[in-house]
């Protein structure tokens, strides 16, 4: 009897042993991934200034982990305290210090100055960034109305932008150049839980399950205004909601090609990579993740858009960066794989999450431009 006894607490040892880091990584995974924080402060203004010159600026860390380094390859909007520029090509660098190409926007920069990097690379709206004029307007979706940039084109095309998870529409100024220049009406947009529109039942994000629905209302607005066939446009969970629209909406047959740059197309495994990143034992995740399924009721196929490819009809244009330490890169090189037939993959060396712009900007634009000739004749609506 003592034996059995004895074996019992060993096996329910054994259980706890597993079953309590397990909870403790399904609580991580809501909080990290999942639950919607307070809007976002921009991050600290983590480097700083120590000469600026004509067309060079010199950058050193502020910090121990500034958002992004003094030597990021790329191009980058540097924001300060008290003025904003233009940085391009590094010059120079010993990884601490780094001189960089540099342009003056607005405001006062001087050497001593703290700034940090920004990614999203262009100020502010489509005006201030590249001088369109635009419109705020607004579209439904079942949650309401929300927010949206329209900047006017000239032909019956329509692009729709989707940001990703914690970003806004900003991120979309990158592209706009491509778009506008080829006679597209452009509409960023938003999206729930975003910081100017409704919050999402529970305060939850869906990685596109849901929010496919303000895309939805968004190219809805496009074909009620016009479009003949609309240009999607996602990035990183915005490429989810892409994915999502393209499975679930009755105006999916109105895309005539996506664009999407780092696109989440499968959660399970992006938690599995970001584990791995952080050190995180793998072998209690498929435990942690059958608790978090359970507890906050979802299924991890609702976000696996994998299992769509096979459906999608029009063509895609993909961007990754191998050195995305957000979504795996792996993943893209499964879709391109995938649907050779139909993917354009433009992997970039050396760029981060949603950075294949600011590594090579003339490249990626011109990838665009002549990407979008070969979108899909969608005949009139």
């Amino acid at each position: 009897m003592r034996i059995y006894t004895i074996a019992a607490i060993a096996g329910a040892a054994a259980t706890a042993l597993v079953t309590l880091p397990a909870l403790l990584l399904a609580r991580r995974l809501d909080a990290g991934a999942f639950r919607v924080k307070d809007p976002e402060t921009p991050s600290q203004l983590d480097l700083q200034v120590t000469a600026i010159g004509d067309e060079t600026i010199t950058l050193r860390r502020g910090s121990k982990s500034p958002s992004i380094q003094p030597d990021a390859p790329g191009r980058y909007l540097l924001e300060g305290a008290r003025g904003r520029g233009f940085t391009g090509r590094v010059i120079e660098s010993n990884e601490v210090i780094a001189i960089r190409e540099y342009r003056h926007f607005d405001g006062v920069t001087r050497a001593g100055d703290y700034a940090r990097l920004d990614g999203y690379a262009f100020p502010d709206d489509p005006e201030a960034a590249h001088g369109y004029q635009f419109e705020d307007i607004r579209f439904s979706s079942p949650l309401g109305e929300f927010p949206a940039w329209y900047v006017p084109g000239k032909t019956e095309t329509w692009a729709v932008l989707t940001h990703g998870k914690g970003a806004d529409r900003r991120e979309a100024l990158r592209i706009l150049p491509a778009l506008v220049d080829s006679g597209f009406h452009c509409l960023a947009i938003t999206y729930r839980n975003d910081a100017e529109c409704a919050p999402a039942p529970g305060n939850r994000y869906a990685y596109g399950r849901d929010e496919w629905e303000e895309l939805d209302g968004a190219v809805a607005y496009a074909l009620a205004h016009g479009a003949r066939d609309v240009v999607l446009v996602g990035y990183s969970m915005g490429g989810g909601i892409t994915y999502s629209f393209m499975a679930n909406s009755s105006h999916a047959g109105s895309v005539s090609a996506l664009i999407l740059d780092a696109p989440m197309s499968n959660l399970q495994e992006t938690v599995t990579f970001g584990a791995r990143r952080a050190g995180i034992p793998t072998r209690f995740l498929p435990v942690s993740n059958a608790v978090s399924a359970f507890v906050y009721r979802f299924r991890w196929s609702d976000f696996d858009y994998l299992k769509t490819l096979d459906a999608l009809r029009v063509p895609v244009l993909l961007f990754h960066g191998d050195a995305d330490t957000t979504i795996p890169v792996e993943l893209s090189d499964t879709v391109a794989a995938a649907r050779s037939d139909l993917v354009r993959y433009v992997r970039v060396p050396g760029a981060g999450h949603v950075r294949a712009w600011n590594v090579e900007p003339e490249t990626y634009i011109a990838t665009v431009r002549e990407f979008i000739k070969t979108r899909r004749s969608v005949g009139a609506q």
